[in-house]
């Protein structure tokens, strides 16, 4: 292992040009949130959790890509499949949560981008995009056209990247008025996402004989595990990660939707004594 860790210290196998985006776009953001923020409509201060989602976000993204694990990618299916749970399953859900939502309204404003997100974020479109693009990118002709070319990986790392995004929108939308479903919706929209997403990786796990040539192992540099082991193990670790996050976005929108119902009828509180079922909701409509 010692090996791999110390492919980070290579300055080479870190990627400038990547790094610089990521810095400009923070600064950017931080910007916007901050001194420039008043200049948007209906704008209000941005919690500091908000901040560092985006900022964690973003963070992923350029370890993932723009780190020595994107050469040691090639090299290792099972780290490739780490860098794909990261974009696709970790950094979308960060970002979308850090934009705070008058910011997200004057996106919408676009029609342009109003069009693409209420088409691209139907929640069956979304789906079946996303897991569907997931699938075919896993075709083996498909993945080692792929992973023949640098160009056509970044580009399909983020056209994945953003049909991940539409994906995670029906249920982390920071918008109450773009809310299209209920949130027991939302955990049948999740585990429908999990559903679709284990074809994939049972292939993965379960092939009988390497499926991918890009790692056959001929000129690998890292000799930690025979081709088909390293395999599996990436598709052991995508249904983890999976399975871990969908497990945690279901907690989430299971507690969010407790409090909700809270706030609606009343419950006991300790500090403050028993709201009456319903005075909450009344005081909020008068």
């Amino acid at each position: 292992m010692d090996v791999l860790w110390k492919q980070f210290a290579i300055a080479e196998l870190w990627n400038g040009a990547l790094n610089g985006l990521v810095v400009v776009v923070a600064l950017l953001y931080l910007g916007i949130t901050g001194r420039w923020r008043h200049r948007f409509p209906d704008s209000t201060p941005v919690p500091p959790f908000r901040k560092v989602f985006f900022l964690g976000g973003l963070l992923l993204f350029y370890l993932t890509l723009g780190s020595p694990l994107t050469w040691i990618g090639h090299e290792l299916f099972s780290v490739h499949m780490l860098q794909q749970s990261i974009l696709y399953l970790v950094v979308p859900p960060l970002l979308i949560r850090g934009i705070p939502a008058w910011l997200w309204r004057v996106l919408w404003q676009s029609k342009g981008w109003r069009q693409i997100l209420r088409f691209g974020t139907r929640p069956l479109i979304a789906l079946v995009l996303f897991n569907g693009l997931f699938s075919l990118y896993h075709i083996p002709v498909v993945f080692d056209t792929l992973m023949g070319s640098r160009f056509l990986q970044w580009g399909s790392h983020f056209v994945l990247m953003a049909a991940a995004a539409l994906m995670w929108w029906p249920v982390l939308s920071p918008l109450p008025e773009r809310e299209t479903l209920t949130p027991l919706r939302k955990m049948a929209y999740i585990a429908a996402a999990g559903v679709l997403l284990t074809p994939a990786c049972a292939l993965i796990i379960f092939a009988d004989h390497l499926l991918f040539a890009s790692y056959s192992g001929g000129e690998s540099v890292f000799h930690l595990l025979d081709p088909r082991e390293d395999q599996q193990l990436g598709g052991v670790i995508m249904k983890i990660m999976q399975e871990i996050i969908y497990a945690g976005i279901l907690g989430y929108v299971f507690i969010k939707w407790i409090r909700t119902e809270g706030d609606t009828y009343g419950v006991p509180d300790e500090r403050e004594g028993y709201q009456p079922m319903g005075q909450s909701h009344r005081q909020r409509v008068d």
